[in-house]
C-alpha cells in the first residue's frame, strides 16, 4: 500500500509544481507587459523585480487551489483511463485509500493558504502598494504608460496621455485634459514635446510644454454664422513655446489616508479594526456591524479551504472522465474553478448590501463541492 501511496503522491505533486508554474507566470504576464515600458522610460529593474516578489504571496493564495485541481483531474483522469482504478478496486484496495495521499496534499495547502491569507499576503500586498510610489519619487515620468491616460493632479482633475516616452525623459505627442468637478472638459492641451521635473526640496512637480496648443472650453468665446444665420460658438485657441504646468503628485500623497484598506490587513489588524467598527466611539453609525470585515474574514477562510473542495469534487469528474487527454480535464478544470471564484466575485459585489449576509453566502461553492463530491465518491466506492 506504501508503493501505491507513493506513487500517487508523485503524481499528484509533479503535475502541481507544474500547473502552479504555469498559473503563476499566467497571472504575472500582466505586469511583464508594463515591465517593457516600465524599464524604457529609465524604471529600476531592481524596483520592478521586487514588486513582483511581493505580489507571488498574494498570487499563490489563488493558484495553489487551482493548481490542486488541476493536478487531481489531470492524474485521475489518467488513471481511470489506464484502468489503474480498476486495478486497484480489484485488489481490494477501496476508494479511500486511493485518494487519502490527495487528501493529505489538500489538508496540506489549506494549511498553507490559510497562512497565506490571514499573515503573510496582505501585508507584503500593502507593501506593493506603497512601493508603486518609490519610481514617482525617483523619476516621476516612469509611470506615465505610452497610449494609457494617467492622471497627474487630484485637485485640478489633470489627466495625461502621451505617445512615446524616451530614457531621457524627454515625452512625445502629449495631450492633457482638465475638466470640472462634474467632469465636464475645461481645456484641452496638446504639445510637441515635454519634460517632468521635480521642484528641489518641495513635494511639488512641474511639466514643462515645448510647442504646445490649448483649446479653451466651454464654447462661448467666439462666434462664426453660416447661410442660415444661425449662431455656433468655437472655443478659443492658444499657442506658445514653452509653459509650465505645476502638478500636486507629492501633494496627493502627503493627503491620503494612513488607513489601509481590508484587503492589505494582517488578521490581527483586521480584527482590532473590526472591534473598533463595532465599538460605541465609531462615529459612522451605517458601518458599526461591521459588514465589510466579516465578509473579507469569510473570503479569505473559503478561499483557504478550497483545495479541500476541489479536491473532493476534482477526484469524481477525473475518474468518471476515463479518458487521458489533457484538453477535457483542463476543460473540467476550467469550469469548475470558474463558477467558484465567479461566485466569490458576486458576494464581494453584495457588501453593501449586508441584509442578504454574503459572508455566508461566500461558503456555499465550498460547500456545494464538498457535499457533491463526496456523494459521487460514495457511489464510486458502491460499484
Amino acid at each position: 500500500m506504501r508503493i501505491i501511496n507513493r506513487h500517487i503522491t508523485k503524481s499528484l505533486f509533479a503535475t502541481l509544481v507544474l500547473a502552479m508554474g504555469i498559473l503563476v507566470f499566467v497571472m504575472l504576464s500582466a505586469h511583464f507587459f508594463r515591465a517593457f515600458s516600465f524599464l524604457a522610460t529609465g524604471g529600476s529593474p531592481a524596483v520592478f523585480v521586487k514588486l513582483l516578489a511581493l505580489l507571488v504571496p498574494e498570487i499563490l493564495r489563488y493558484v495553489l487551489p487551482l493548481s490542486l485541481l488541476v493536478a487531481t483531474v489531470l492524474v485521475f483522469s489518467r488513471m481511470s483511463a489506464d484502468n489503474e482504478i480498476v486495478a486497484l478496486k480489484a485488489c481490494g484496495v477501496s476508494i479511500w485509500q486511493i485518494i487519502a495521499p490527495g487528501l493529505i496534499l489538500a489538508i496540506c495547502f489549506s494549511g498553507i493558504c490559510l497562512w497565506l491569507s490571514l499573515w503573510v499576503a496582505p501585508p507584503l500586498r500593502n507593501a506593493s502598494n506603497q512601493l508603486r510610489y518609490e519610481p514617482l519619487a525617483i523619476n516621476p515620468f516612469t509611470l506615465l504608460e505610452s497610449g494609457v491616460a494617467s492622471s497627474l493632479s487630484k485637485s485640478s482633475n489633470l489627466s495625461v496621455r502621451i505617445g512615446q516616452s524616451e530614457r531621457n525623459g524627454l515625452l512625445r505627442n502629449i495631450h492633457l485634459t482638465q475638466a470640472s468637478e462634474s467632469g465636464e472638459i475645461l481645456w484641452d492641451i496638446t504639445a510637441a514635446t515635454g519634460v517632468i521635473s521635480t521642484i528641489p526640496g518641495t513635494s511639488t512637480t512641474a511639466l514643462v510644454l515645448k510647442d504646445f496648443t490649448i483649446a479653451e472650453l466651454p464654447l462661448a468665446k467666439t462666434s462664426v454664422h453660416h447661410q442660415k444665420q444661425r449662431e455656433v460658438t468655437l472655443p478659443e485657441f492658444y499657442s506658445a513655446a514653452a509653459i509650465t504646468i505645476p502638478l500636486d503628485f507629492g501633494v496627493g500623497e502627503d493627503t491620503r489616508t494612513l488607513k489601509r484598506k481590508l484587503k492589505t490587513m494582517p488578521i490581527g489588524m483586521l480584527l482590532g479594526d473590526l472591534a473598533w467598527t463595532m465599538s460605541q466611539e465609531n462615529p459612522n453609525q451605517q458601518d458599526r456591524n461591521g459588514s465589510r470585515h466579516w465578509l473579507e474574514l469569510q473570503k479569505r477562510l473559503a478561499l483557504s479551504f478550497s483545495p479541500l473542495a476541489f479536491l473532493l469534487l476534482g477526484i469524481p469528474f477525473g475518474i468518471r472522465n476515463r479518458r487521458s487527454e489533457t484538453t477535457s480535464g483542463l476543460l473540467i478544470c476550467l469550469v469548475l474553478a470558474l463558477f467558484f471564484y465567479l461566485f466569490m466575485l458576486w458576494a464581494d459585489g453584495m457588501a453593501n448590501r449586508p441584509q442578504f449576509h454574503p459572508e455566508l453566502i461566500i461558503w456555499l461553492p465550498n460547500l456545494l463541492y464538498e457535499i457533491g463530491g463526496l456523494i459521487a465518491l460514495f457511489r464510486i466506492s458502491r460499484h
